[in-house]
């Protein structure tokens, strides 16, 4: 019987410090949730929908030539593709400010499954393509990615000159 009661009485002590020291300590902020946004000539862009894989993903390999990174989107519009855009490099494994430019190893890809228009910063059929992205958060211990992007691109083929401003993305796998 002392044996149950010296337990008990431990176990009180224990419940009762690990009750105040939870007290003492500052409520963890909770991690923000993936999220990908941006506008396109002015409409609100997230991506949306399911198709067998997720609608909004990071690919990287820094050990892959000069560190490859790709950030891939798609948006279903009443159960149809409608959109698909992404961006990335095959040089890149740090944060900081990376320029589009036709010829360079920083490339965005935007289609419009609905118009049939496709800007490709590679592409020659561009007449105007300028942009960035950035990358403010690249942690490959605890797989998380944050950045910018914005772009204009203006085709050959009729296609409406693409804007896309306020880009914003976070990525925690």
């Amino acid at each position: 019987m002392k044996n149950n009661i010296v337990i008990l009485l431990y176990l009180l002590c224990a419940w009762l410090s690990m009750g105040s020291s939870c007290k003492d300590k500052e409520p963890a902020s909770p991690s923000p949730k993936n999220y990908f946004i941006c506008k396109i000539n002015g409409v609100e862009y997230k991506p949306k929908g399911y198709d067998g894989t997720p609608n909004y993903y990071i690919d990287v390999d820094p050990n892959y030539g000069e560190g490859v990174i790709g950030i891939a989107t798609y948006r279903h519009e009443n159960d149809d593709l409608a959109y698909a855009f992404g961006f990335g490099s095959d040089s890149l494994k740090s944060t900081g400010k990376y320029t589009l430019t036709r010829t360079g190893r920083h490339r965005m890809s935007f289609e419009n499954f609905t118009t049939s228009c496709q800007y490709f910063s590679g592409h020659n059929d561009l007449i105007f393509l300028s942009g960035f992205f950035t990358f403010d958060t690249y942690d490959l211990e605890n797989f998380i990615f944050s950045g910018q992007f914005e772009a204009v691109m203006t085709k050959t083929d009729g296609c409406d000159t693409l804007r896309i401003t306020e880009g914003k993305f976070y990525y925690h796998q």
